[in-house]
C-alpha cells in the first residue's frame, strides 16, 4: 500500500517537472514570477487581505496564481505557445518594469510618502485611504502585464481562454479604487451590503446564545448593534467595532462571486445549469462571509481581543476551502453526467438495426428490378 501511494506520488511529480521542462510553461511562468517576487520582498503583506492598520494587504495575489493555474490547465489543449526570441525579450522587459515597481512600492518608503502626498492632493484620494489606491495600482498594473504576456506568448485572439485573472485583478484593482475615492461608509449602496450581512450575523449569534444587551446590567456574552457600530461584551472584556463595507467581506464576496462567475460561464453545460450553478455559487460565498464574521466575534468573545492574527487568516481559509470545494462538485457532477450522456442512446432519434436497413434497401432493389 505505501509503495504504491509513494509511486503514484513519484510518478506525479515526475510528469509536474516534465511539464514544467516544456516551452509550454513558460508564459505561465512569467506570469506567476511577479506574484512570487511580492511574497519574496514583503512575504508580510500576504498575511493580510485588505489592510490593517499602514499595512497594505496583498493576499489576493496568491489567488491569481491559482488562476493562473486553473486557467492554463484547462485550456492547455486549445493554447500553444508561439516560439520566437523577440517574445522572450518583450516578455522579459515589462517583467523587469513590473519587478522595478513593485520594488520601489515595498523598500522605498520616500517614493511611497511621496506618492500618497500626490495622490491626496492632485487626484482627490481621500487622505483616509491612500493605501487603497497603491494597492489598486499593484492589481491594476499585474492586470495590464498579464494580459501583455498572453498576447505575446498566445496571440491576442487568445485571451479569452487566459482572461480570468486579468478580470479578477482588474475588479480587484476597481473595488480598491473604489475605497480611495470614497472611503468607509461613503458609498452608500455599497454601506448597504454591511445590514445585510450584519443582521444575519446578529440572528445566528442570538441562536448561538448570546443576548441583545438592554439598558442597566450587562451579561455576557451580549451584542447590539446600533447603524454600523457593533457592541460587543464578551468573556475577555468590551469591544466596540465600527462596520465599513470594505471590513465587511464585501470585497471577497464580490470578487470571489466573479471568478466563479467567470470560470462557470466557460464551464461546457447547459445554460440553466450554469445559471444555477452561479447563483448557488454567489448565495454560498455571502454565507461563507457571514460565517467569517460569527467565527471571529466568536474568537473575540471566548479567547482574545487580539483578533490580528486571526481575522488575517480565516477569511481566506474559509473563501478558498469553499471556492475549490464548490467547483470541485460542479466538474465532479458535469464530469458524470457527461458520461451517463454517452453511454445513453441519442434522444428524439429512432434506433433502427442495422441489418433492417439493410434489408429493406436490398427489398427495394429486388422489387424495383422485378419484371
Amino acid at each position: 500500500m505505501k509503495g504504491n501511494l509513494s509511486a503514484r506520488i513519484t510518478g506525479l511529480l515526475t510528469r509536474a517537472r516534465t511539464e514544467l521542462m516544456k516551452y509550454e510553461s513558460v508564459p505561465v511562468c512569467f506570469l506567476i514570477a511577479p506574484i512570487v517576487y511580492l511574497a519574496i520582498i514583503d512575504s508580510a503583506s500576504f498575511t493580510v487581505f485588505w489592510f490593517w492598520g499602514e499595512q497594505i494587504g496583498r493576499a489576493g495575489f496568491a489567488f491569481i496564481i491559482f488562476l493562473v493555474a486553473w486557467e492554463w490547465y484547462d485550456s492547455r489543449q486549445r493554447l500553444t505557445a508561439r516560439r520566437g526570441r523577440w517574445r522572450l525579450v518583450v516578455a522579459s522587459a515589462v517583467t523587469v518594469a513590473l519587478f522595478a515597481y513593485y520594488w520601489e512600492r515595498v523598500t522605498n518608503d520616500a517614493w511611497t510618502h511621496s506618492m500618497r502626498v500626490l495622490i491626496t492632493s492632485q487626484f482627490g484620494v481621500s487622505q483616509e485611504a491612500p493605501l487603497s489606491f497603491l494597492l489598486a495600482m499593484d492589481y491594476l498594473l499585474y492586470a495590464v502585464f498579464s494580459l501583455c504576456v498572453v498576447s505575446v506568448f498566445y496571440g491576442p485572439r487568445s485571451l479569452r481562454l487566459m482572461i480570468t485573472p486579468a478580470i479578477y485583478a482588474v475588479g480587484s484593482g476597481v473595488l480598491d479604487l473604489m475605497d480611495a475615492f470614497y472611503p468607509e461608509d461613503s458609498l452608500a449602496f455599497m454601506q448597504t451590503w454591511v445590514y445585510l450581512i450584519w443582521d444575519v450575523v446578529v440572528g445566528i449569534l442570538v441562536i448561538l446564545g448570546f443576548r441583545i444587551a438592554s439598558p442597566g446590567s450587562v451579561t455576557p456574552p451580549s451584542i447590539l448593534l446600533r447603524g454600523n457600530q457593533l457592541s460587543l461584551w464578551g468573556y475577555k472584556g468590551f469591544i466596540r467595532i465600527l462596520i465599513f463595507w470594505p471590513s465587511s467581506g464585501v470585497v471577497s464576496m464580490i470578487m470571489y462571486s466573479l471568478v466563479l462567475v467567470i470560470l462557470l460561464i466557460k464551464l461546457d453545460a447547459p445554460i440553466r445549469r450554469k445559471v444555477t450553478y452561479t447563483a448557488i455559487g454567489a448565495l454560498g460565498t455571502y454565507f461563507a462571509n457571514v460565517l467569517r464574521i460569527v467565527l471571529i466575534i466568536l474568537y473575540v468573545t471566548y479567547i482574545s481581543l487580539d483578533v490580528k492574527t486571526f481575522h488575517d487568516s480565516i477569511g481566506e481559509i474559509i473563501f478558498l476551502t469553499w471556492i475549490l470545494g464548490f467547483l470541485y462538485l460542479v466538474i465532479s457532477r458535469e464530469n458524470r453526467l457527461s458520461r451517463k450522456s454517452a453511454k445513453s442512446p441519442i434522444s428524439g432519434r429512432p434506433q433502427v438495426p442495422v441489418n433492417f436497413i439493410n434489408g429493406s434497401r436490398v427489398n427495394s432493389e429486388n422489387e424495383g428490378s422485378a419484371p
